[in-house]
């Protein structure tokens, strides 16, 4: 961590002197939150911390395989309890995460520890550890607990595989680099198994997950005057397929498989009135410029925002309404 040692060594010194630590991964977790988490998790218990993990939404049936999963609460009274640090993995603010009123509850005085790879991320932390350059969370905290030397073993190994897994895609997204190859095979050597992770993860799909993926390649669209191919999925498709939100996720990055098109972009409705617009390329379009103008983030490459509405289509036309 060329570029990051000072960082580095104060979150370091941080948490030799902490005691009472909550991590806290964002909502609608994906595999890198948890991932990040659990890693974090692993490495505090091990030095004999209070350890507390936290995440809005439950634990998908998908990454229960993660270890220590169980421990992960997505209980609001665990905001009452006294902490003198909460590290926030993979979550450009406090509102993404989904605990911004939530932290108001704690009772002690508190450092906050932000650990991300998004370009839009504020550093709202009083520590912040954001390396833009690095595809995951997962691969932040490799660079990080490299650096400190750990003592490692499986189960953060693991965990930190399965970030960089799911994070690049299965290694297919631009977000992959030889860093993250570097880490993955580092880390396999540490006693990762990638194969299985794969298999529980990317490779891991259902006959309600292809007919709705279906539903959504049947009305790709291409708009030349933005160079733009786009598709969505509605509440009506989830219930048509007997899907779930989580579903469609991964529909985003397979469609950079297109020759066609500098952007790619999927507009998803969401069960709570808001829309959720996904956005890829792989051209030098900076879409987490974009994303920031309708008040969401992310990369250059890969970005997204939620907008109020619901999609309606008619005329050839989709609408946001």
């Amino acid at each position: 961590m060329q570029n990051h040692k000072t960082i580095s060594q104060a979150i370091y010194q941080h948490l030799e002197n902490a005691q009472d630590i909550l991590i806290v991964s964002h909502q609608k977790p994906d595999g890198d939150t948890l991932g990040a988490n659990l890693a974090l998790h692993k490495l505090l218990l091990d030095k004999n911390k209070n350890v507390t993990s936290f995440c809005l939404d439950p634990v998908p049936q998908s990454l229960l395989f993660l270890p220590y999963s169980h421990n992960i609460s997505n209980d609001h009274k665990v905001f009452t309890k006294n902490y003198d640090t909460v590290i926030v993995v993979d979550s450009g603010s406090l509102d993404y995460a989904g605990i911004d009123r939530l932290i108001t509850a704690i009772p002690t005085k508190y450092k906050i520890i932000n650990i991300d790879h998004h370009a839009s991320n504020p550093h709202y932390g009083d520590i912040n550890l954001v390396i833009t350059d690095a595809s995951s969370t997962a691969e932040v905290l490799y660079r990080l607990f490299s650096d400190w030397k750990i003592n490692w073993n499986k189960e953060i190994a693991n965990s930190l595989v399965c970030g960089l897994v799911t994070d690049t895609g299965g290694f297919r997204n631009p977000a992959t680099t030889y860093q993250s190859l570097d880490a993955v095979a580092d880390l396999v050597n540490k006693g990762a198994n990638p194969h299985q992770i794969m298999s529980l993860t990317i490779n891991n799909t259902n006959v309600a997950s292809l007919r709705l993926w279906g539903r959504a390649l049947e009305r790709l669209k291409r708009n030349p005057k933005y160079d733009l191919v786009y598709t969505f999925i509605t509440n009506q498709d989830l219930l048509d397929c007997e899907a779930s939100e989580a579903d469609s996720e991964g529909l985003a990055n397979f469609l950079h498989i297109l020759k066609e098109g500098k952007i790619s972009m999927v507009l998803k409705e969401s069960k709570d009135g808001y829309i959720k617009v996904s956005l890829r390329t792989t051209s030098n379009v900076d879409l987490s410029k974009l994303a920031q103008y309708f008040g969401g983030g992310g990369h250059k490459k890969a970005a997204g925002f939620s907008l109020p509405g619901k999609l309606v289509y008619d005329n050839n036309k989709l609408k946001v309404v």
